[in-house]
């Protein structure tokens, strides 16, 4: 054959390059604005979460320090008053009340009609959008599905997670939409000198200030309460606009230690059944969990600002009450009033059991004897090991500040090589800190730790025949 003439192989050279120099300059394009986009920390959290790795905090109390396990804690009658209350006060309302302020981390903005963008949700006036004050749970739980990696459809988790509450806090909360009544009916069961006593005797401090968030929780067959952390606590941090996540973050981080005030959670078991058994992650988010017994009158104390925990679901899928119409999903997915009420109603004649509905408004979707839904009081108290150290915190003399936390963060970040150019938007920091500090459970008995059931209730029917055995659907 003639050879090709070497002008010709050198354009063929040139255009190949050109095409391969398009496509490089168009990826690398492409890259850059889901990196501006926040697109690409949004995966690298999600990833983080799905395939936990990095050291535990070795500053964070773990093991026999985090927790302890007490039995029988009251008499019959006293426990007995604790569950008259509650029937007394009969009516348990659901719901996922709305950020009451926004954020104070700088990346709220202003929406026109009352809507927000994926993981963003509105303040109670319902004119500026925040990041999900507990972004790091609601991104674990939606997408991976929790230690136990489950499957479930956007309408079958909006079904799992709904517990009934009687929110008690104290005056220094917001109690504008707490029932004062409840808070007066149980304010002598909170003051039980015997439940401040196991507090001191845990922590070993002598000063502890009365609990400040307090509540009675019920969970129905079929539901659960995910892994999570509750909010360590800082000086400075109380205020409302601070996000959880940012506090969260701080106590995995370490570097705000001289700030922290301690913390205790008391929860009493109020019924027995066969499954809502409460874990913990006592030994670390890399070990296996620890899980407590659901017995009536056993008590967990430890520090849940520390040590992920949850609660296992009650009894089965099958019995949860929920209907999931196109309705409802908009309520929830908008954060508008829950149609759902715990209410108890006549004992049951024939073993004088007492009988609670849940109810959808006005009608009755099932109904459940008291042993077999989940209840428990908690309560969770600041602890002070002296009187200098109370009146550090409540004349606020030496409190931080976000824009402090946020300058410390930075700079760890930069010493640890994962960020070079400090002025970062406030959006995509959010995400960098919370996959960049916070360690998450591994996940167990799961080939595949991401939530791919998520899809369900976007698909075709008969996808969905195909997928239904494998994922919790409603």
């Amino acid at each position: 054959a003639a050879p090709v003439p070497l002008s010709v192989s050198l354009r063929a050279a040139m255009k190949a390059s050109l095409v391969v120099g398009l496509l490089a300059v168009g990826a690398g394009y492409g890259i850059l604005r889901l990196h501006q986009a926040g697109v690409l920390d949004f995966a690298r959290l999600i990833l983080n979460e799905a395939f936990p790795s990095g050291a535990d905090a070795m500053h964070l109390p773990r093991g026999s320090q985090g927790y302890t396990r007490m039995e029988n804690f009251l008499p019959q009658e006293d426990l007995q008053r604790w569950i008259d209350t509650i029937h007394d006060v009969g009516v348990l309302k659901a719901g996922y009340p709305r950020r009451p302020h926004p954020s104070s981390f700088g990346e709220a903005f202003h929406t026109p009609d009352g809507k927000c963008p994926f993981l963003y949700e509105v303040d109670e006036s319902g004119t500026l959008c925040s990041l999900f004050n507990h972004i790091d749970l609601i991104t674990y739980q939606i997408f991976v599905g929790g230690h136990l990696g489950l499957k479930f459809s956007v309408k079958a988790l909006m079904a799992q997670i709904t517990q009934y509450m009687i929110k008690l806090r104290t005056p220094v909360q917001d109690k504008a939409s707490y029932n004062d009544t409840a808070i007066n009916m149980f304010q002598p069961l909170m003051e039980d000198e015997r439940i401040h006593d196991a507090v001191r005797q845990f922590t070993g401090m002598p000063i502890i200030e009365p609990p400040f968030p307090a509540h009675v929780s019920i969970l129905p067959p079929g539901t659960l309460l995910h892994d999570h952390l509750d909010q360590p606590n800082f000086r400075g941090m109380d205020d409302p606009r601070v996000p959880r996540w940012l506090i969260k973050v701080m106590g995995y981080s370490g570097l705000f230690e001289h700030w922290r005030v301690r913390d205790c959670t008391f929860l009493i078991y109020l019924t027995h059944q066969r499954d809502g058994q409460f874990f913990t992650f006592a030994d670390g988010p890399y070990e296996d969990p620890v899980l407590f017994p659901s017995h009536a009158n056993d008590v967990f104390l430890g520090n849940t600002g520390d040590l992920w925990h949850g609660i296992r679901m009650v009894g089965s899928w099958e019995e949860n009450p929920y209907r999931m119409d196109k309705y409802t999903i908009s309520m929830l997915s908008n954060m508008t009033t829950n149609p759902w009420t715990l209410r108890a109603i006549e004992s049951d004649a024939a073993g004088g059991d007492r009988l609670w509905g849940v109810f959808e408004h006005e009608e009755l979707l099932r109904t459940y004897r008291w042993d077999e839904m989940r209840a428990a009081a908690q309560l969770r108290y600041r602890v002070f090991p002296n009187a200098e150290a109370h009146r550090v915190y409540t004349s606020h003399e030496d409190d931080l500040t976000v824009d402090q936390v946020v300058e410390v963060l930075l700079d760890d970040l930069v010493k640890r090589g994962r960020l070079s150019d400090r002025n970062i938007g406030r959006d995509r920091l959010a995400k960098l800190l919370v996959s960049e500090y916070i360690r998450f459970p591994k996940t167990l008995n799961a080939s595949f730790p991401l939530n791919y059931c998520l899809i369900y209730d976007f698909m075709p029917a008969f996808l969905q025949t195909a997928m239904r055995k494998h994922c919790m659907v409603k």
